[in-house]
């Protein structure tokens, strides 16, 4: 059984393969589209990065500035923690 690390080298090496072997296809063209998978793969990572930032920035803002709905709800989640013997 072949470790992951040879196996994405596997696949590596026939997505080369049968690149080069196709004679209908430059090498600057191959370049091309290698550069263009590593910028898709930049568009895809940087979207939930700026999804993961706003989200972030929401919360940060909510903690700093509580409005008076969020102390209600937190003031009724500590009476919850109350025993019932009191």
């Amino acid at each position: 059984m072949k470790s992951y690390d040879q196996q994405r080298k596997d696949r590596l090496q026939n997505v080369i393969d049968d690149y080069i072997q196709d004679e209908t296809i430059s090498s600057r063209r191959i370049f091309e589209e290698i550069l263009s998978c590593i910028e898709d793969v930049e568009d895809y990572h940087r979207k939930y990065q700026d999804r993961a930032r706003y989200l972030k920035s929401f919360c940060i803002y909510k903690t700093a500035n509580p409005t008076a709905d969020d102390l209600i709800d937190d003031m009724r989640q500590q009476y919850r923690k109350i025993p019932k013997r009191y």
